[in-house]
């Protein structure tokens, strides 16, 4: 059972399903509302923990009935909660978010609350755990500055790192140089590279141009079309995925994600670790909300 440290976002998640997504100036009815534990890095905690590892979570709170309850339900699922900072003066973060239903698409606004404030001294608080991870995952909900740290820490000690680009945004070439696997979709290797990965060889193409910057692999995720993935070695490959009638595609990205981490902290090689994760998201978006939508392990089989 491999050692995962998670440093990311936690939010709560408020979710309306609608006929679609409006427009801009469009007021729509919706119908289902739902409070669900989210956020980028709680989700992949979440996911890496019921994926079978060892996972702790580093994140910031507000002292708040959301902080309090997300908390919570990561103790449920036996994630290390020890560095789960509160921070007393700002809110938990939240997100809004529209589901449209029949595709399962989703529109989410993210106000990020106490994730803002997690700072590199909450870091430092927690070297000794980064030290002897097996793995960091790391995403980008968080301050950049908060996310560099890290990233040096865990180079520091000869910690994998994952990062996962979400939200979108663009990186310096020092950030991505602390980078041992990176996992965008196609709208953030687009922001990331200049390319357009619509065909199988501009995906391809991007992925060779995040590879000259990062030290291991990249695995570019393309929704139905499934992965590519391709690392220094010299394994590559596209990587189907089964084709689902999805229902929420919300957490689908840090399933995958939370599960690569655990797999990775296994020692599994990047074929079954990318095939673990597809089908741990596969699942997810057959159902409703972030965390609830997550598979177990066991479900895989």
């Amino acid at each position: 059972m491999g050692k995962i440290v998670v440093i990311g976002s936690c939010n709560t998640d408020m979710v309306v399903t609608a006929p679609k997504i409006p427009v801009p100036g469009e007021t729509i009815l919706g119908n289902e509302f739902s409070i669900i534990a989210g956020g980028k890095g709680a989700n992949q905690a979440v996911a890496a923990a019921r994926a079978g590892g060892m996972v702790t979570f580093v994140a910031k709170v507000g002292d708040d009935n959301f902080g309090i309850d997300a908390i919570k339900g990561y103790k449920a699922d036996k994630i290390d909660t020890s560095y789960v900072f509160k921070d007393p003066d700002t809110p938990s973060g939240i997100a809004i978010i529209i589901v449209e239903e029949g595709t399962g698409q989703n529109s989410i606004v993210v106000a990020g609350g106490a994730n803002k404030k997690l700072n590199i001294d909450d870091i430092k608080a927690v070297e000794k755990i980064i030290s002897e991870a097996d793995v960091v995952l790391i995403q980008l909900e968080i301050p950049l500055d908060v996310v560099e740290f890290s990233l040096k820490l865990a180079k520091q000690y000869g910690v994998k790192t994952i990062l996962n680009t979400a939200p979108a945004q663009p990186l310096s070439d020092e950030l991505l140089r602390l980078v041992d696997i990176i996992t965008p979709n196609e709208t953030e290797a687009r922001i990331l590279t200049g390319l357009d990965p619509v065909s199988d060889e501009e995906v391809k193409r991007a992925a060779a141009k995040l590879l000259e910057k990062v030290n291991e692999a990249v695995i570019i995720t393309l929704g139905s079309r499934g992965v590519y993935f391709v690392s220094k070695s010299g394994e590559n490959g596209f990587v189907p995925t089964t084709n689902v009638v999805a229902v929420d595609t919300t957490a689908a990205g840090d399933v995958f994600n939370g599960y690569l981490a655990a797999a990775m902290a296994d020692g599994k090689s990047y074929l079954d670790a990318i095939s673990i994760s597809n089908k741990a998201a596969t699942i997810s978006v057959t159902r409703k909300g972030a965390q609830p939508s997550i598979p177990i392990m066991n479900e895989l089989s």
